[in-house]
Parts: structure tokens; sequence; C-alpha cells
């Protein structure tokens, strides 16, 4: 989120995109989801799912299934190309909340939030689950380069309530920048106000070399570290990786005492195909200690 307002403050042009954010909330006479839309009332209970399970980490059953109303369903069967594309984004992303206080998960028009939840001296894992569809989107752009936008969507809830989503994009490639395109959401329907970031999933990124038997071999066992290591590297990096696929080789240069690896990146833009960056690591076979940099 640090990033996405740093960026703000190099673009002047956003003054104008934040106008036509207003003039199409002014025109849909949508409830702001920037703050308590409806009066900070919640969904009726039909709809809106709120499952509590004492420890941490433990989810509870469920009581009963969430699905899309009529009306919803009736709106989300006449999607478009774009209202489509714009749910994949939603669908392939990770989302964790900007405070890191909870993550958050949108598939078939079900939106799924987990979050802790301290009672005296127990601790409660949350599971909020309640449907949207969206009614109407527009794109705005801060300038042409494509490194700013907005996708403004007004949404439904359970009950026919209209609120605001907000979709960013920041995409610093586009102005010659080396961090991968990354996307924040926010809305009123949300538990977590501050709303939710997908730059942040590479932190519990898949490897799956790490359970190969003789890649744990090739670094003394010393997975932990390896992972520790790669996730700071792309936290500063590729912060939406989500997984790290090994080419299969291990180089041992004997005389420098390293060996040397190399991954693919794959992130919610590349999916399951392949990605033109790779990221080389040193192993330090005396210190034990690992070694980033991207190669193309």
């Amino acid at each position: 989120m640090d990033k996405f307002f740093e960026f703000l403050k190099n673009n002047t042009a956003i003054v104008a995109v934040a106008a036509g954010i207003v003039l199409f909330i002014a025109m849909n006479g949508i409830t702001s989801c920037v703050a308590h839309g409806d009066g900070g009332n919640p969904p009726t209970e039909q709809h809106d799912q709120i499952e509590r399970s004492e420890d941490a980490g433990t989810d509870g059953g469920q009581k009963e299934k969430v699905s899309l109303s009529e009306a919803q369903r009736d709106v989300a069967k006449d999607y478009d190309d774009a209202t489509l594309g714009i749910v994949a984004t939603l669908e392939n992303s990770k989302w964790g909340a900007v405070d890191g206080t909870g993550s958050m998960t949108i598939k078939d028009g079900i939106i799924t939030e987990k979050y802790g939840d301290t009672d005296g001296d127990k601790t409660k894992t949350v599971t909020k689950k309640q449907s949207f569809a969206i009614t109407a989107a527009d794109t705005l752009g801060a300038d042409h380069s494509g490194a700013l936008s907005w996708n403004v969507l007004s949404v439904i809830d359970s009950d026919g309530k209209s609120h605001i989503m907000t979709l960013s994009t920041v995409n610093p490639a586009a102005n010659g920048g080396g961090n991968d395109k990354y996307h924040d959401i926010s809305c009123d329907l949300f538990h977590n106000e501050g709303g939710y970031t997908n730059s942040r999933s590479c932190e519990d990124v898949s490897i799956p070399a790490l359970d190969d038997p003789n890649f744990k071999s090739s670094i003394d066992g010393k997975t932990k570290e390896l992972r520790a290591s790669l996730v700071d590297y792309l936290l500063a990096n590729h912060s939406t990786t989500t997984e790290l696929v090994w080419d299969g080789a291990v180089t041992d240069v004997f005389a420098n005492g390293v060996k040397t690896f190399s991954f693919g990146i794959r992130n919610a833009n590349t999916g399951d195909g392949d990605s033109s960056t790779r990221i080389n690591v040193t192993y330090h076979t005396d210190t034990h200690e690992f070694e980033e940099v991207d190669v193309q």
C-alpha cells in the first residue's frame, strides 16, 4: 500500500481521475464503499454468514451455504467480456489485508474473509462469507502509459443494495519500473475497512522443490533458510509471486564453495504459463547463506 501512495504522489493526473470516480458514483446513485455504507448495518443473516471457532487457525463447520440471490444471478449471467476480465482478476488474486490482519478470496460471486478475533483469553478465527454481483463498471486511468488505473464497480449485495467496489491496478513496468503489477481493492462490504492487496501473496509462495529429496540434499537440508531468503527477496522485487518453479538443475562450483540453481516465477498474471523472469540463487556451502538475483 505504501508503494501505491508513493506512486500517487508522483502522478498529478490522478486528481482528474479521482473526480471521474466521484462522477461515476454520483451518476449511479451508489453508497460509498470507503466508509460504512447504509449506516454500517450488516446484511441480513440469510445471505451474510459468519462462522467462529475457538483456537487460532481452525475454521468451524459451515452451517449454511452462501449463494447468489436470484437478482445477483440474473446480473451475473449477462456479464460482458470486460466484466468477465475483471472477475478473473478478482478470482485469480490471493488477497491479503493491507494492515496484515486477515485474508480474502473471491470465487463464483462469493466473498470469503478470514480474520482473527480475541474474546478474553481465547483467540478465534472468523470466516465471513457473502455474495455480490457487478451491475456496472468503469475503467479510469491516471495517464496514457497504463501505469495506474482503476476499475470502479457498482455491485449489489444479497439484499439488492448498491455499493462501490474500487479495484486499483499499479503497473510500474509501464513507466520503466522493475516491479510486478499488483492490485488493491476496497469496499464497505468487506470486514476489513482498509481493503486488501494482492502484492503480499509471496509470503506463502509455493516452492515444490523444497519437498524434493534430491534438492533438499543439495542445499544441506536448509529449506527453511532458503524459503525465508526467497520470500525476503520476492517482497522487495516480485511481490505478487504465487509459485517458484525449479528448473531441475544444481551447479556445484567446488573451487568457490558455491552451488547455483534457478527458479521461474509464476503469479496471478502468468497463471500456469512460463514466465520470462527467473531468479538465480547462489548457495554458499561454508556459511549456508543464500543470494538471489534476477535473470532474463
